[in-house]
């Protein structure tokens, strides 16, 4: 027998087992990413290199952005053609059309009048129109078919006599906003002015509110008139303000030149009531475009559009007072 095989030889010792190896803890999920929120139905969508809200309101350059940058956004987003708007309606959810909210408040900065309701003029201004003309005065029209109904104007016209606002405001074929110094809103005219809708400014400095909310009613497609010799005298068009130039290159429509003839001698200065046997003629010529200047913020830019347009209504009134508009056929 060998030792191995004695029976009281002590076993080998057992090798113990190699312990498990430590599963390694399992890598923590990835927190999920919250769904983009969704676009409400009627929400503007923003255009890329849209210019800033006001800028692109208001029409005015800021200091050190390029001339045309507004315009250039303008035209971006005035480049989507109808096709494409359906096709990008019809990639909305359901495919419903994103909705346009309708321009409520003013459009420019500084603007403090709301949208006018022309009605008043719709409805008064032919009764007030034959009563002031064959009755109260002897007033005739001319050049009604050489007014645009549909477009931003301003209406320029010489001023000789305090009539010569009301004038052109009754006798144009459509409705005429015009600026009117801030010392006539007082009393019974006061209120008369504000009920059809004049726009009173301050003549006595530059009086940004006014110019503002005449942009804001051309940018509506309305027409504003002014008188921009700034004040009565012979209304021969000598001189002219800047603020018709201004207007003009910001508001970007066409200047209507307004003759009113013979208006200083049917009511003159210190006379209460009109002289009827004066014939006053309001004669409407045909309306011109300015030149912008390249820097429409100069003011030598703006002396020299406001010198063209002096000018141009010096010959109308030329031509007026020499009876060439008689021969019209908007004669009334």
């Amino acid at each position: 027998m060998t030792t191995a095989d004695h029976p009281l030889d002590p076993a080998p010792p057992a090798v113990p087992p190699a312990p498990a190896a430590t599963p390694a803890p399992p890598a923590p999920a990835a927190a999920p990413t919250p769904p983009a929120p969704a676009t409400p139905v009627g929400a503007a969508i923003p255009a890329t290199g849209a210019a800033e809200p006001d800028e692109a309101q208001t029409g005015l350059a800021k200091p050190g952005v390029p001339e045309g940058a507004a315009e250039g956004a303008e035209a971006s987003v005035a480049r989507v053609r109808p096709a494409e708007a359906s096709e990008l309606a019809a990639s909305r959810p359901g495919g419903r059309p994103v909705a346009r909210q309708a321009q409520t408040g003013p459009a420019h900065r500084g603007a403090e009048s709301k949208p006018f309701n022309d009605i008043t003029h719709r409805v008064l201004k032919p009764p007030v129109r034959q009563v002031l003309n064959h009755l109260v005065m002897s007033v005739t029209h001319e050049g009604w078919e050489k007014v645009p109904r549909d477009e931003p104007l301003i209406f320029a016209g010489n001023h000789s006599s305090w009539m010569d606002g009301p004038l052109v405001v009754i006798e144009a074929p459509r409705t005429v906003r015009c600026l009117v110094k801030s010392e006539m809103y007082k009393g019974i005219v006061g209120r008369l002015l504000m009920f059809v809708g004049q726009i009173p400014v301050d003549r006595g400095r530059p009086d940004r509110a006014a110019l503002h909310t005449a942009l804001d009613e051309l940018s509506r497609g309305g027409a504003i008139g002014v008188f921009p010799e700034g004040t009565r005298g012979s209304g021969e068009m000598a001189a002219v303000q800047h603020g018709i130039a201004y207007l003009a290159v910001h508001g970007r429509c066409r200047v209507l030149p307004v003759a009113c003839i013979n208006t200083g001698a049917a009511l003159p200065r210190g006379a209460r009531w009109p002289r009827r046997s004066v014939k006053v003629r309001v004669v409407f010529g045909e309306p011109f475009e300015v030149e912008v200047p390249v820097n429409p913020r100069s003011r030598r830019a703006l002396a020299a559009v406001a010198e063209d347009i002096r000018v141009r209504l010096a010959d109308h009134l030329a031509t007026a007072r020499a009876g060439a508009a008689l021969e019209s056929p908007g004669a009334e």
